[in-house]
């Protein structure tokens, strides 16, 4: 595993998606997650456990997530963007999932 130090080398913004607190990365991907202050970064919870829903049709609920990101980021789909932004954000309204943005996540057009 790299160093913490190397997290400073980010910059661009980040998303980790975790499997809530029983994922065996959760408490790692969280500290990595409250360490990024210098770049927008968000963390986005569902308690699956370690591997997510990749293994269900069309990969699951981590898959929406993962896709919406990818769109907002690459492509500037604003459509996908109403996932994370904002405190009503889409993503806080679907079952299940949880949401934690850092201070400069608001800054993200």
């Amino acid at each position: 595993m790299p160093d913490k130090s190397k997290l400073k080398d980010i910059h661009t913004p980040i998303i980790y998606i975790l499997g809530g607190k029983e994922d065996i990365a959760y408490e790692n991907g969280m500290d990595d997650f409250r360490l990024i202050s210098h770049v927008p970064a968000c963390v986005a919870n569902f308690p699956v456990g370690h591997g997510g829903t990749y293994r269900q049709p069309h990969g699951g609920e981590f898959t929406v997530v993962a896709l919406n990101w990818l769109n907002w980021q690459l492509k500037g789909d604003k459509q996908a963007a109403k996932m994370f932004k904002g405190k009503d954000c889409l993503l806080s309204k679907r079952q299940g999932w949880t949401i934690e943005k850092n201070a400069k996540f608001s800054k993200l057009k």
